[in-house]
């Protein structure tokens, strides 16, 4: 029961850092394009529910904090009712800061064939995954 609720906390730690995307600056040497492709890679991973796969992308300190269980309780909590993936519809990144580290964020609104779907990636300045947030608008 612990660990369940060690890595709920965990998983909502990585998401804390995702709230309020305001279309800040990248970290200084962090690709626009790069970052958006790495987010569409992580989002695709999930739409096709290979979790574990997502899992293995985060930075392992992150990693300590959740389980594939999390990833996966997300994705379905999120997704349920969207339908099947189709395109992304529109695209953008943003530089977000916390704890004396900068993230870029890649910001995806995904067209589903029932609902609309908006995934936040977000990676550190060397590019690893650090938190993922899948909402529908």
């Amino acid at each position: 029961m612990r660990k369940v609720l060690c890595s709920a906390v965990g998983v909502m730690l990585c998401f804390a850092l995702l709230a309020g995307c305001q279309g800040k600056a990248l970290p200084e040497g962090m690709d626009e394009d790069a970052l958006l492709e790495a987010g569409k890679d992580v989002m695709l991973l999930v739409v096709q529910g290979d979790y574990e796969a997502v899992l293995e992308l985060f930075r392992p300190d992150v990693r300590e904090t959740i389980a594939v269980e999390d990833i996966q309780a997300l994705a379905l909590r999120q997704l349920d009712g969207a339908g099947v993936y189709k395109q992304i519809e529109e695209s953008m990144t943003t530089g977000q800061s916390g704890d004396g580290e900068n993230y870029g964020i890649a910001v995806l609104y995904c067209q589903f064939s029932e609902k609309d779907v908006l995934f936040r990636v977000a990676f550190d300045a060397d590019m690893t995954l650090v938190g993922i947030d899948i909402q529908q608008p």
